[in-house]
């Protein structure tokens, strides 16, 4: 507890400041089954579980870990809490795989047709519409929230990568869904899992190459998500356009039973492909990342006006992020919509992608490319 105090006393976390802001406020929530009230410190501590924003996070770490007082698990302290959307009593949480599988199930044995929305939480207006999308095409809509760290890279933002577990249920709720699974990382990879899935070769280039072993973790978690919740359709945004094409070629190479839902990116007004890493952005790296939409945009206006020569179009392209300031550019490319070969000659659909930081975040875009009449 000392440790605590001296951490948040180098934050200019004072004890004068109770009460009031501070840069970190740190609290000792559970010490194995120590049960300890004193004046310094009370633990277990005495509103944990009453708090979702302090027992979402620790599940997703300590699931199984049991309350010493209320003789709970953390899992069961998290689920008996009503939930933020208790307005919306069609929402049902599930936290166990076995109860979310036995109710997909059961709802296919009673003639449901059942849409699938895999998500890693964070939700903005594009999640919602894959929601909508599901329940245009499905009467039952079950989406996932799950934070899938084998996609990351060791250098990348997992740790950081926001969890907004409150507003993702009220988003989901209000847009109609019916079911969300919420597992934990030991959920989903119990100890001795070993099992991964080979991705295929659209997996190879561009994402490939800049996120090595990204797809292998995409392409795991999303087939063990199709057989715990085997959905008739699944949707999937076309913002992470590489993404969809290895989820497509892996249900058809494995012949999984399910529908792919590509669904059209959801932009701002002012034409930045909305993102969970968005929030990221400052200010004026905002107006920088516009210049991603705007080449594109650019690269489609030069084909529809004859244009052909991929080369002079990707470096149109390059040169309109760089006039921006964006100078850490992954790859710009134009390529096969299926294949994602690279394209010399734009004399057929062709897909148009961008990957580059603006500041310290990573953003991707694309768009589709038709032949010029």
């Amino acid at each position: 507890m000392q440790t605590l105090l001296a951490i948040e006393k180098n934050w200019d976390a004072c004890a004068a400041n109770a009460g009031g802001p501070r840069t970190i406020d740190l609290d000792l929530l559970l010490y194995d089954d120590a049960m300890i009230e004193s004046p310094e410190i009370i633990v277990p501590h005495p509103r944990m579980h009453e708090r979702r924003f302090v027992l979402a996070p620790a599940a997703e770490i300590a699931a199984n870990v049991v309350h010493p007082k209320l003789r709970r698990t953390i899992r069961e302290l998290l689920t008996q809490l009503p939930s933020p959307a208790a307005d919306e009593p069609n929402l049902r949480i599930f936290l166990s795989p076995t109860d979310i599988q036995a109710t997909i199930l059961d709802l296919h044995r009673n003639g449901h047709r059942i849409g699938l929305v895999p998500t890693m939480g964070a939700l903005h207006e594009g999640h919602i519409s894959l929601v909508h999308n599901a329940r245009e095409q499905a009467d039952i809509v079950a989406a996932t929230i799950f934070v899938n760290p084998t996609q990351f890279g060791p250098h990348e933002d997992f740790r950081k990568y926001p969890r907004t577990l409150d507003a993702d249920l009220r988003a989901l709720a209000s847009a109609g869904c019916n079911l969300v699974f919420i597992p934990t990382a030991n959920d989903i990879y119990p100890p001795g899992f070993s099992t991964y899935v080979e991705p295929p070769v659209v997996s190879q280039p561009l994402e490939g190459i800049c996120r090595p072993g990204h797809f292998r973790g995409v392409a795991t978690i999303v087939l063990k998500l199709f057989q715990l919740l085997p959905a008739h359709i699944a949707c999937f945004g076309q913002k992470d356009y590489q993404q969809l094409q290895v989820i497509k070629r892996m249900v058809a190479d494995l012949a999984v039973p399910i529908e792919i839902i590509a669904c059209p990116t959801v932009r701002e007004p002012d034409g930045l492909a909305m993102s969970s890493r968005n929030r990221y952005l400052s200010p004026s790296e905002r107006q920088q990342a516009l210049a991603l939409s705007r080449a594109l945009a650019q690269a489609e206006q030069r084909v529809r006006f004859g244009e052909q020569n991929a080369a002079t179009i990707v470096t149109a392209m390059q040169a309109t992020l760089h006039e921006a300031g964006i100078t850490q550019i992954e790859y710009v490319a134009l390529a096969d919509p299926e294949t994602l070969a690279p394209q010399t000659t734009v004399d057929r659909p062709t897909i148009a992608l961008i990957a580059a930081r603006v500041g310290t975040t990573r953003l991707i875009d694309n768009r589709l490319l038709l032949k010029a009449t």
